[in-house]
């Protein structure tokens, strides 16, 4: 080093982080017991380095969400309700309740173009997490097929190919490949499933 001069690197509470990071790596303290190594790692590299390679993992939710939304508790205090996600849905299917984003396959699929997740700047959302809504289409007696009808509007529509047709009773569904986007849902026109949250 130029005059001698011996360099001392700056002590972790000076290094810059952003506001986002910041937000990001409470929430994350809040939510996990880190140990020593691994805050010091979260503080010295940037957040999405060291935490988006271990994103926590879901758990059955009592209110819908975005796709690729974070466990409950960590949403909840990442979500600063700022609405960014519903504004960027296309399909108008995310609206604002009490400063957090549900999600509504009611009336419309999800297309799971992630514009949502894009246009989350506080990491409520993150592109770590598979893109799946958490929903699954639970198939009632309104089915055609319950009554010997034949249809394959459901297994045709479905991106994923999750839904299979057995030769009798009602259709069904392989939880690992089915997405959630409900275009089985839309395609039925006689009201045979509607979405629920997946088991834990």
């Amino acid at each position: 080093m130029a005059n001698g001069a011996e360099h001392h690197p700056a002590p972790i509470e000076t290094l810059p982080m952003s506001r986002i990071d910041e937000r990001y790596l409470s929430a994350r303290l809040n939510h996990t017991r880190l140990s020593r190594r691994e805050l010091l790692r979260g503080l010295l590299r940037p957040v999405t380095t060291s935490f988006a390679a271990t994103p926590p993992l879901r758990q059955q939710r009592e209110i819908p969400r975005p796709p690729q939304a974070q466990e409950e508790s960590l949403l909840v205090q990442l979500c600063c309700g700022c609405g960014a996600c519903a504004t960027a849905c296309s399909n108008q299917i995310i609206s604002m309740e009490q400063g957090l984003p549900r999600l509504n396959l009611e009336h419309n699929h999800c297309d799971l173009c992630l514009a949502c997740t894009a246009a989350c700047e506080t990491r409520a959302l993150i592109p770590e997490l598979p893109a799946m809504t958490g929903l699954v289409p639970v198939f009632n007696d309104n089915c055609v097929l319950s009554y010997g009808e034949p249809c394959t509007l459901c297994q045709e529509e479905c991106p994923s190919q999750a839904i299979t047709l057995p030769s009798a009773g009602l259709p069904q569904v392989s939880i690992e490949n089915c997405q959630g986007c409900a275009l089985c849902v839309q395609s039925c026109y006689v009201s045979g499933c509607h979405m629920l949250s997946q088991p834990s």
